[in-house]
This record gives structure tokens, sequence and C-alpha cells, in this order.
């Protein structure tokens, strides 16, 4: 059951086209290593992980924030872990044609 909640969040997601590349890899990346935990790494950490700036890493966050993908109930300073909740989601209407 987790696994299919997980899925479907992953692949809802990736298909919100109002996200940046970043704010969507780094969804998945809180999905995929973070799921059911309260706590996930700080903002250097999930930087580092991503490649990309801490900079990146926070806009990222807000950006999944405002869009209304997941909670920070207590946004972690340099050093500290993030407080992370995901919010479910529904899949959209459309997503992307196969063949």
């Amino acid at each position: 059951m987790l696994e299919q909640a997980k899925d479907r969040w992953l692949r809802a997601l990736m298909y919100d086209r109002g996200l940046c590349p970043a704010a969507r890899v780094l969804g998945a990346v809180l999905i995929s290593d973070f799921l059911g935990n309260t706590r996930a790494p700080d903002i250097d950490a999930l930087a580092k992980a991503l490649c990309v700036s801490p900079r990146t890493t926070k806009r990222a966050l807000n950006q999944l924030e405002q869009a209304g993908w997941l909670t920070i109930a207590n946004p972690g300073k340099r050093g500290k872990p993030l407080h992370v909740a995901l919010i479910d989601r529904p899949l959209p209407t459309l997503g992307p044609s196969r063949p």
C-alpha cells in the first residue's frame, strides 16, 4: 500500500509542469528516501546530493511548498534537519502521451 501511494505521489509530482526541474528532482529524492520520516537532512546535505547550491535547494523547497506538495513545519537552518510533511495530491488528468 505504501509503495502505491509513493508511486502515485511521485508520478503526480513529475507531471506538474509548474515546477522547475530542481523542485521535481528534490521532490523525488524526498519521496524515495524520506517517506514516513518527519525529518529530512539539512539544506546543505540535500544540495550536495542534488549537485546544486543550497540556495537552489531552498528555492526548490519553497516552490514545492507554495505548490502544495509539502509543508515545512520548522524551516531548517544551516546544519539543522528539515521537518517536512508530504501532501497527497491527485494525479493530473493530462499526462504525457504514450505511443
